[in-house]
């Protein structure tokens, strides 16, 4: 699987606030002013010298002899100095490799404090995992994490390894937990973390996992593309009848996640098959005001305009009220009543023929209480509308859970802008 420019190494360092690598150079005795400096042996100085000056002219020699210099079995003190200078050329060549040995080198040194020993660890796995050797950089990132590396930058990089190893489900768990870091430090998530959940999660072949992940970035980032998606992983999971159907497209009209000709043409279609003609000329028009439904299209002919030709007689004939329904009337009879409403935007009167609907007996609860939270959502009456979604149950539960992100995004407080910087004086 791809992996996304955010998990890139630069981006995974940014988001975690470090430094860059040359600049961790300093090792734990120069910070610690109790302990006496340990000193370089004689040795070693006489083979460095000629090496870091190589460095400093910028001679072509260089690199060769700071790999000769790192070959050699030197320990302690010695050995962390051969890794600085590895990481410091790496870094002025560019060369992940030469600053990855550099890396070990003072790892297996000892000399570096605990912070640095994090930041070193994330580092060379982040180089280990770029050259392909998943198994040591599973084992360094994950070191890094125990030793305290600050931000989602090693989980994000543990999560493109696994899911280069086509591990979709580690993957996510550990992208799950770089979100969850994310949130917590109070900085916004990208975008395309909850994109690459999402990807996981399909990857899974778990649906369920598909489509709460879906769910969740249709919540963080909404868009008729994300709600789409959201519904998309919904209906794979729920075989919904005629009403949940339409249940479903109500909500995607709401979140404006009708985006094609065939998303319009089912609707109209469903909505058609029971008579419901206020909501066919809606949606059908909503639809040809959004250059969505051309001119041409043969639903003008063939649904819209037979169905505009109904309206009048059909909205006369209904019942204002409950009890003008003749006979004792059914629940489902009630409720086919409220669906009629709700397409002529008759809000109130849907409302009230849905909840007589429940009171008749074998009342199908869950879509007497999602059409009550529709028709509240619908007038935007958003109070109203999250105690009905409550209510609901069983298979229409995820459907009634995102219809309360939506009032949530619909009545959350607008961001405040930024007050204009004072003139210079």
């Amino acid at each position: 699987m791809r992996f996304l420019s955010h998990f890139s190494m630069a981006v995974a360092l940014a988001t975690a606030g470090t430094v860059t690598v040359g600049a961790l150079t300093t090792p734990l005795y120069a910070k610690e002013k109790k302990q006496k400096k340990p000193k370089l042996s004689k040795e070693f100085s006489a083979v460095a010298g000629p090496v870091q000056k190589a460095i400093t002219d910028n001679a072509p020699e260089a690199k060769a002899q700071v790999e000769a210099l790192l070959a050699q079995p030197w320990t302690g003190i010695d050995a962390d100095f051969a890794g600085q200078l590895a990481i410091n050329l790496g870094a002025t060549l560019k060369d992940t490799q030469l600053q990855e040995k550099g890396i070990n080198k003072r790892l297996e040194a000892g000399f570096l404090n605990p912070e640095d020993t994090a930041k070193m660890l994330f580092y060379a796995g982040s180089f280990a995992r770029e050259r392909g050797d998943h198994a040591t950089a599973e084992r360094q990132l994950k070191a890094a994490i125990a030793a305290g590396y600050p931000g989602p930058g090693a989980h994000l990089e543990l999560a493109n390894g696994y899911s280069a190893q086509k591990q979709p489900k580690a993957s996510l768990d550990y992208l799950s937990q770089a979100i969850d870091i994310q949130r917590k430090s109070g900085a916004s998530v990208p975008e395309d973390w909850y994109r690459a959940s999402r990807d996981r999660a399909l990857a899974t072949k778990d649906q369920q996992l598909y489509a709460e992940w879906a769910a969740k970035w249709a919540a963080a980032y909404p868009s008729p593309e994300s709600w789409a998606d959201a519904v998309t992983a919904y209906r794979l999971q729920t075989r919904a009848d005629a009403n949940g159907n339409l249940e479903v497209l109500r909500f995607m009209k709401a979140t404006g996640s009708l985006t094609t000709a065939r998303d319009y043409k089912e609707f109209a279609e469903e909505a058609q098959r029971k008579n419901l003609f206020g909501e066919v000329v809606a949606v059908l028009e909503d639809g040809k005001s959004k250059d969505i439904i051309s001119s041409s299209n043969p639903l003008i002919k063939e649904v819209l305009e037979p169905a505009q030709k109904e309206v009048a007689g059909d909205r006369a004939s209904l019942p204002a009220q409950p009890s003008g329904v003749r006979g004792s009337g059914s629940s489902s009879v009630m409720m086919n009543f409220a669906d009629v409403w709700l397409g002529y935007k008759g809000y109130d009167k849907a409302v009230a023929f849905y909840e007589a609907g429940l009171t008749k007996p074998e009342a199908d609860m869950n879509r007497g209480y999602m059409g009550i939270g529709t028709a509240h959502a619908y007038a935007g009456d958003y109070d109203a509308a999250k105690q009905a979604f409550a209510k609901v149950s069983g298979t229409r539960a995820p459907l009634a859970a995102m219809w309360q992100t939506w009032i949530d995004q619909q009545t959350a407080p607008a961001p405040v802008a930024p007050a204009a910087a004072e003139p210079a004086s």
